[in-house]
């Protein structure tokens, strides 16, 4: 029908080349299979459907994306963070598809009104002063953060040594943020250390030659979420799908000032551990020299060990009494939050970006981090609609035939089979009633 062709081309949804089983013969046609939405005068397609995995999540997210306005979230620039631009391409799509990405420089730009969360990727160049009170001044509008913060920097020595060059050594040194002081008022401490796990550790990519090969060390750690606490709390989405994470060359995280007990003091608050090491982990702390046949020494220093905490309540400003932090506008927060904040610190950024994930392709667990980094950013921005359908999965049970006959046999038994049953079970029923009245006296 030319019309309905010409209407599915002017949808965009495309024409495919399909395999098609009829009489037990498989044969080529042609087909437009693919989904077009309208609303409001607009319309949405998704152009090709070749498998039902992940169906749900992008027809929903289409139409969310068509019926309501989307929330903006930033990520921080000029610290050498990683962002959507480097570092974070891979989330890229997927978060421009729920959300309006943007970038801020808090050393130099306020924070707009309009941002309603932000991303902390990793920076290895320290914050000034006015940008740690804007981020400040932001999270007491109660608005939500995500900091990834590596409390040790990975780097490759400098000079002219071909020995060393062709080793591929690397050499780890405390990064400093600058924000170590702004979390520790929040209640949170990023260690200057290395966490490793030789129990616990996967395969991750590690450069032999100048050629990134696959290797198993203590430094790729697989830490998982405590049993009990958030990975079982309706309430909490930010593991929803994600069974175990892979860090590597994380860092542990610890609890400080008003969270050092382990419970937090603002009235209605709560606090989740995300993940941690097994107890077989070590810290490796100060100066660190690795390259890829390196020996790991295990320290006394021993776990479990948490690898990222999450925070939902009201929260004390790390500058209070202060009437104009940063460069917001005077009075932009007082002592406290002006609602519940949400707030994630992890001791790690490399467990959702460009590199690590390429690690999947050997180990699929690598997905997970760019889940977890996925609903932790929902979560902060309070957005969580499509946590719950983005990581199913819907398993293919195809039936395999070595004859026609099977075939044949298979389609009888599913049509004409599960009825007779079924009305099998309805004559055996109704013959034992009817046998129970007949034993009936008076």
């Amino acid at each position: 029908d030319k019309k309905i062709e010409e209407a599915a081309t002017g949808c965009k949804v495309a024409k495919l080349q399909l395999q098609v089983m009829r009489s037990q013969k498989f044969e080529v046609t042609e087909a437009f299979l693919g989904l077009c939405l309208e609303y409001n005068g607009n319309s949405e397609a998704i152009p090709q459907v070749t498998q039902a995995e992940g169906l749900e999540y992008m027809v929903t997210s289409l139409i969310k994306r068509m019926s309501q306005k989307k929330r903006k979230m930033a990520f921080t620039t000029g610290h050498n963070e990683s962002d959507t631009a480097q570092g974070f391409t891979f989330l890229k799509h997927f978060l421009d598809q729920e959300y309006d990405v943007t970038s801020v420089n808090p050393s130099v730009t306020p924070i707009g009104d309009d941002v309603d969360a932000i991303v902390v990727g990793g920076p290895k160049q320290p914050f000034d002063e006015k940008g740690a009170k804007e981020i400040d001044a932001f999270l007491m509008k109660g608005k939500g953060a995500i900091f990834l913060i590596d409390g040790m920097a990975m780097s490759s020595p400098q000079g002219n040594m071909p020995e060393l060059q062709q080793m591929q050594p690397k050499i780890g040194q405390p990064n400093n943020t600058g924000l170590g002081p702004l979390l520790e008022k929040y209640g949170f401490k990023v260690g200057e250390d290395f966490i490793f796990d030789k129990k616990q550790a996967a395969p991750g990519l590690v450069d032999f030659g100048g050629r990134k090969m696959i290797a198993t060390v203590p430094a790729f750690l697989v830490a998982e979420p405590p049993e009990g606490e958030a990975s079982k709390d309706k309430d909490f989405s930010v593991l929803e799908g994600v069974t175990a994470i892979i860090f590597p060359w994380s860092s542990s995280v610890a609890l400080t000032g008003p969270l050092a007990n382990g419970k937090p003091t603002m009235p209605g608050a709560r606090l989740w551990t995300l993940a941690t090491s097994s107890a077989d982990a070590w810290k490796q702390t100060g100066f660190f020299f690795f390259s890829p046949n390196a020996k790991f020494e295990e320290t006394k220093d021993r776990g479990p060990f948490a690898m990222g905490y999450a925070y939902q309540g009201t929260l004390k400003s790390a500058f209070a009494p202060a009437t104009a932090p940063g460069m917001s506008e005077p009075g932009t927060p007082s002592g406290e939050s002006r609602k519940p904040v949400h707030l994630v610190v992890i001791g790690d950024s490399d467990f959702a970006s460009d590199e690590t994930l390429q690690s999947a392709r050997v180990v699929p667990e690598y997905q997970n981090g760019a889940h977890m980094l996925f609903n932790a950013i929902s979560w902060a921005i309070e957005d969580e609609t499509l946590t719950a359908v983005r990581t199913k999965t819907v398993g293919s049970r195809p039936l395999h035939a070595d004859a026609d006959a099977k075939a044949g046999l298979y389609k009888i038994v599913n049509i004409a089979g599960v009825p007779l049953l079924f009305i099998g079970f309805g004559l055996a029923r109704w013959r034992m009633r009817r046998g129970s009245r007949l034993q009936q006296k008076l």
